[in-house]
Order: structure tokens, then sequence, then C-alpha cells
């Protein structure tokens, strides 16, 4: 059963649940506060501007409002802030709203590709928040631009943008449905999260000032095997684990007291060598991605059943053909005659059986030297370059007689399949592609089939008379 917190026409209801998630995450952010006013990871601000973008209908200044109230709320309960607390809280209020307002027009989607595309904002709406938001809590905390405020600005800009960071991608990106099931937790998909752990430790014994980017090459596979939304909790799992081992002492990025005997040096050059492995992982995914492409391309360019050309694979292959006027071409267009019938009394497991045959006993005919194409239900092109009218009219002819004079079995049964057969002959012209002049031939070869219909079917037309054929295409 699933509890929907947040509800358009439920004002006090979305309110309520507001209140109190914005007073959890500030009460566990207070008590990552570090030894004085900042806290180690402020969730809060990235959380709830996850929210409103969400649910856009939480984007009003009443909203906004109860946020405030349970921020203040926090502080002067269990902080004991007063004063401070409604200026320092109107900082987070700041960050919410300048990337909601950043991000809330692109971010206006119902197509879940598009949120995550969508996220890819998040980095400048956090950059942009995380300025207006140090700003206003550096001045709030100092009273006044000095060195102090340097300092301070510096603190409440790296917390808030490394948290929106780790933490909006997540949440733009998650269903938030957990689904666990023997077939996702392959050991190929294990094996990557195990990697960040021992990289984790890695980083913490070694420390020094590679120690931060021994994670890297790891988060990259993951991102390369795991859904985005598992990728982006893994990645905020990663960033607050460091972010706590570094502030407790346990991850040493300075290089001394490190946990084993290395130097710092040694850590500089280990955390180098760990950047340079990260391109090498994206450079070898995108070439998985390329051939993979190419292999979409070659199923866009082969018919499934049969493995000849698609019609788009016809016209492909005639690009590299050269094209001179000296050039001739023919065309035979081939119809299965009461290809239905075959379907209807047989099923269609025996009409595409039908088809492949014919595919079969055509492509020795044929050779190497040619184009044979499915050109669509049970009608196949074949393209034949540099032959005369008589010699493609007895390709024809040979092509015809070979599917005639032996039957097919179907279920048992033994039938006799007839195709019809229109040509057309022409040649190159200045300025025309192949695909073209084919595409005409084509035509022209379609009403010649037409004839060999109208005359009986199991024939070839016109006959071995080049003029006709010719007559044909002009």
């Amino acid at each position: 059963m699933r509890v929907k917190l947040f509800e358009e026409h439920n004002a006090k209801k979305s309110a309520l649940w507001l209140f109190m998630i914005t007073l959890m995450f500030c009460f566990v952010g207070g008590h990552l506060r570090i030894p004085h006013d900042l806290s180690l990871f402020w969730p809060v601000n990235a959380f709830i501007a996850g929210m409103m973008l969400r649910y856009p209908f939480l984007h009003r200044t009443p909203f906004y409002l109860v946020c405030f109230s349970a921020m203040v709320f926090n502080d002067a309960v269990f902080s004991g802030w007063t004063l401070p607390a409604f200026t320092l809280n109107v900082a987070n209020i700041l960050f919410i709203l300048i990337c909601v307002v950043v991000m809330g027009r692109q971010y206006q989607h119902d197509s879940s590709s598009e949120r995550i595309a969508n996220a890819m904002r998040i980095f400048p709406a956090c950059l942009l928040a995380a300025f207006g938001c140090a700003t206003w809590g550096g001045l709030a905390q100092v009273g006044s631009i000095n060195a102090e405020f340097a300092d301070a600005w510096m603190n409440w800009f790296s917390e808030q943008f490394s948290t929106g960071l780790m933490l909006l991608p997540f949440l733009l990106t998650s269903s938030w449905r957990v689904r666990i099931s023997a077939r996702r937790l392959q050991m190929g998909k294990i094996v990557p999260l195990i990697a960040v752990v021992l990289s984790l430790v890695a980083g913490a014994l070694m420390g020094g000032a590679g120690s931060l980017t021994l994670p890297v090459p790891a988060l990259i596979w993951c991102a390369i095997v795991l859904p985005v939304p598992l990728t982006s909790l893994i990645t905020l799992i990663t960033g607050i684990s460091q972010i706590i081992l570094v502030s407790h002492g346990v991850m040493n990025i300075q290089g001394d007291n490190s946990l084993l005997p290395i130097s710092h040096l040694t850590s500089a050059r280990l955390g180098v060598a760990t950047i340079a492995l990260s391109p090498l992982i994206v450079a070898v995914s995108m070439d998985a991605i390329r051939q993979l492409n190419e292999r979409l391309a070659l199923r866009a360019d082969y018919d499934f059943l049969t493995q000849l050309l698609s019609r788009s694979g016809l016209y492909e292959h005639l690009r590299n053909e050269a094209c001179s006027e000296q050039r001739q071409v023919g065309v035979i267009l081939l119809d299965v005659d009461y290809f239905k019938s075959v379907n209807d009394n047989f099923g269609h497991d025996a009409g595409d059986r039908v088809l492949e045959e014919i595919a079969r006993r055509i492509s020795p005919l044929v050779g190497n030297h040619g184009h044979i194409c499915r050109f669509g239900g049970e009608e196949f092109v074949i393209v034949q370059f540099d032959l005369s009218p008589e010699m493609i009219y007895s390709l024809a002819e040979g092509i015809r007689q070979s599917i005639v004079k032996e039957k097919f079995l179907l279920h048992g049964n033994a039938v006799t399949v007839t195709v019809s057969l229109g040509l057309a002959y022409g040649q190159a012209q200045p300025g025309v592609e192949w695909a073209e002049t084919v595409n005409r031939l084509i035509s022209a070869a379609d009403k010649n089939l037409y004839i060999s219909k109208r005359n009986g079917r199991n024939q070839t037309s016109p006959g071995n008379a080049r003029s006709e054929m010719t007559s044909d295409v002009a």
C-alpha cells in the first residue's frame, strides 16, 4: 500500500507532512553540526527542493512559510537559538527558492526519461542556490564583509553545493519503489557495489591527496551497470561517508598519520592513476555503445526472417555502387502468388517458411554481384548491374522455374508455390543517384508485375524483347 504524502487538493495534509519532514531533516542536520554552528551535512534544503520539484503545487508562499516555521522551531527547541534562527534560516529558504525557480520550468514533464535528462541541470541550479544561500548565511553569521565572512561563506557554499549535488539527483530520478528480485541481484551488478566499499576502505587506510578520488572508477562502473536512481543513491552514500570520514579524522587527506605507511606523494600518484582509469572506463563503455549502434544499424538493413536486405538496406547498399553513364541496371520485382491462401490454410508460420525457402532458392541464382531485398510482405526485389535485358529476363525465368519445380513441404503437405515477376531496365543518369533510378525502375517493374498477374500468374513480364523492357522505364 502506497502512502501519498502530498495532495494538491488537500493543502492541510500537504502542509502537515511538509512541516514534519522539514523538522525531521533539520533535527538530523542539527546533530551533525561540527564543533560550532555549521552542519557537517545539511540535507533539508536539497530534500525540500526535490519535493517541490516533484510536486510543483508545493511551490507556493504558504508552503515556504511552513518550511521556514519548521526550521525556526527546530533551532529554537533543539539548538537554543532565538533571533539567529530567524536570520540564518532565511538562507535555507533562499537555497530552496533559487533551486526550484531555476529547475522548475524544465522539470514539469511526465516522462521519466525527460526527468532524468532534466536532472542534468542540477549543477547550475545548485551553484546559484549555494551562492545565494552562502552570501546571506555568511552575512547573517558574521555581520560584515571581512576575513571571517570569507571563511563562513566558503563553509556555507561548500556544504550546500556538495549536499545539493549529492542528494538532488537521487530525489529527481528515483521512482521510490523498491523492487528486489534474484534477477536484479546478479553478481555483475553486485561487484560494482563491492568495489565502491573497498575503495572507501582503501581511501581511509591510505589517506593523502589521492584518497578521495579512489571511489571514482567504481562509481563510473556503477553508472554503467546500474540504473540512474540506484547510482545516484550510491553516489550520495559515498559522498556522505567520505565527508564523515574526513571530519572525524579517519580519512586524513593531509597525508600525515595515515593508517598505512604511505607518503603524501604516493597517495597523490595513486589518485592520479585512479583519475586516469576513469576516462578509460568511459571510453570502453562508449565503444560498446558504438558497437551496439552498429549492430542495430545492421539489423535495420537486413530482414530478420529471410536474412535478405530490407528496403532501407537496399537503398543503403546502392550508395556504394559506382555511378557512371555507361552502367546499366535491371530490376526484378517478384510477388508470391496466392500467398494469403497459404497463410489462411496452413498458418502464418508456414507462410514464413515459404518466404525463407524462396530467399534460399533465389540467393545462389543472383550471386554476390546482385542485391536481393525483401521489399515488403511477400514481395522481393532483385537489382542487377551490368547485365543485358536478355540476361535479366533469363535470370528472372531461372528464379521462377526454381520455385515452381520443387514443391514446398508445409505441415506434412507438399504444396506447389508459384511466383509472378515484373522486369524493368535502365541506366544511370547524370546527377541522379542509383537509389532514385532504382526506385523509378521498381515502379515500372510493378506495372509489369500486374500484367503477369492479370495474364494468369506464374510468368514473367515483359517477354525477352529489349524494346519492350526498355520502354517501361522511359
